[in-house]
């Protein structure tokens, strides 16, 4: 989650869409100064970062930004 996330509309929309995967909602000065060191990477833009995470739950995969080549490479990886 952003740390700009309201806590109590994002817990509702976990709620709705039944969520069972864990998730951090910092809204602290520290998570948001962290979040700022990542939005941009070498004066592009870092954000959304990806995560590709298989079956078992680990991260199969993740970097900076979207790029639909990368992705499909990472889920044929997986076998999908």
């Amino acid at each position: 989650m952003n740390p700009a996330d309201d806590r109590k509309i994002a817990l509702e929309y976990l709620v709705e869409n039944k969520v069972t995967f864990p998730i951090i909602l910092d809204t602290s000065q520290a998570a948001w100064q962290a979040m700022a060191q990542y939005e941009t990477l070498g004066g592009m833009s870092a954000v959304p970062m990806t995560y590709v995470i298989g079956r078992d739950g680990n991260v199969m995969d993740a970097w900076y930004g979207f790029e639909s080549a990368k992705t499909e490479q990472a889920l044929k990886k997986l076998g999908l």
